[in-house]
C-alpha cells in the first residue's frame, strides 16, 4: 500500500527554482543625460533563501506536511486493519467442515467489509490530493507575497545608493548562462538588503542566522 508521499521538491523550493533576472531602473533619464550609469547587483536567491519571514514559512511547512502524513498514516492503519479482517474472513470461508448457511453469512460480512475498504481507499486518495493542493496554493501565496516584499526592500535600498540598474547575479538565461557575466565598477547591495529585511526577525530566527 502506498504511503504519503511528498514530493521531491517542496511547493516552495519548486517556486524559488523558477525565479528570473532582476533588472530594476532608478533614474534612467538624468543617467543618461549624464552620459553614465551606476549599477548595483543583488543575488536574489540569497536574499529569498535568508529572508526571515521565508524560514519562517519553510517551517510551517515543514509541520503542516508532518500533519498530513500524520492523518494519512491514520487512514492506512484502518484500511489495513479491514484488510487483514478480509484475508481471514476469506481464509475461513474455505473451511470445508462450514455449512452452506455460515459461508453465506461470511461471505455478507466479508462483502460489505469489502464495500467500507473501497470507500476508505478512496477518501484516503482524496484526501491526500485535496491536502496537497491547499497546501501548495497557501506556500504560493507566501512565496508571492515574499517576493513583492524582497523586491520593494531591493528597490528601496537601491534608491539610498543612487544606482540607475540593479540586476540579479544569481539569475541564469534560458540557455543556463549566467545573466550578468561583467560589470564594471558594481557595488553588491546583497548585505545591506538582507540585513534590511531581517531587522525585524524574531528573536529566534536572528540568532540561528
Amino acid at each position: 500500500m502506498k504511503r504519503f508521499t511528498i514530493m521531491k521538491k517542496s511547493p516552495f523550493q519548486r517556486i524559488k527554482s523558477k525565479l528570473v533576472p532582476v533588472l530594476l531602473s532608478l533614474g534612467l533619464a538624468g543617467a543618461a543625460m549624464a552620459g553614465q550609469f551606476k549599477v548595483a547587483t543583488v543575488n536574489m536567491t540569497t536574499l529569498l533563501n535568508e529572508y526571515h519571514k521565508t524560514k519562517a514559512a519553510e517551517e510551517e511547512e515543514k509541520v503542516e506536511t508532518a500533519n498530513i502524513r500524520k492523518l494519512d498514516a491514520e487512514r492506512v492503519s484502518t484500511i489495513q486493519a479491514i484488510v487483514e479482517e478480509l484475508r481471514k474472513l476469506r481464509k475461513e470461508y474455505t473451511d470445508p467442515s462450514l455449512s452452506a448457511e455460515k459461508k453465506k453469512e461470511i461471505a455478507k460480512v466479508a462483502n460489505d467489509r469489502q464495500a467500507t475498504l473501497n470507500e476508505l481507499q478512496k477518501e484516503r486518495q482524496e484526501f491526500i490530493g485535496r491536502s496537497r493542493r491547499a497546501l501548495n496554493q497557501k506556500m504560493v501565496g507566501l512565496m508571492d507575497e515574499i517576493r513583492v516584499q524582497v523586491i520593494e526592500a531591493v528597490n528601496a535600498h537601491a534608491a539610498t545608493q543612487d544606482a540607475d540598474f540593479v540586476f540579479d547575479e544569481s539569475g541564469l538565461t534560458t540557455n543556463q548562462v549566467p545573466f550578468l557575466v561583467y560589470v564594471r565598477n558594481k557595488i553588491d547591495i546583497t548585505p545591506d538588503v538582507l540585513k534590511n529585511l531581517n531587522k525585524d526577525a524574531p528573536a529566534a530566527t536572528a540568532a540561528s542566522e
